[in-house]
């Protein structure tokens, strides 16, 4: 239930801002492949290379424009200011959300 109110947000202002769902989609995927593509579960070595990084940038440039669709739609008065308020603040329900269960719930290296 919890994980539908960021997206309740994004009904609420305009079907315009659905479009930032997408990018809450997408955002985590680059990561994932990157990752797997660089050997990041290689215990042995300390830099992955570019693969990692590139997967990084990519991710980054999905957050960014997470939250800058908003402000764009709202300033080409596609959206009102009230929908970019709400759906900004969905954004960062969802990305907070994302970075707390990452914070507590990552796998840092076995305790033995």
């Amino acid at each position: 239930m919890l994980t539908l109110f960021p997206f309740s947000f994004h009904v609420l202002s305009n079907w315009w801002p659905l479009l930032v769902v997408a990018t809450y989609i997408l955002a985590p995927l680059p990561n994932a492949l990157c990752g797997r593509c660089a050997g990041e579960d290689d215990l042995m070595s300390d830099y992955n290379g570019g693969a990692l990084d590139a997967g990084h940038f990519i991710t980054g440039m999905f957050i960014v424009t997470g939250f800058c669709l908003p402000f764009v739609l709202a300033h080409a008065e596609v959206i009102t200011v009230p929908a970019m308020i709400m759906s900004i603040s969905g954004g960062i329900l969802v990305y907070g959300t994302i970075i707390a269960y990452t914070h507590f719930f990552a796998h840092q290296g076995d305790d033995f």
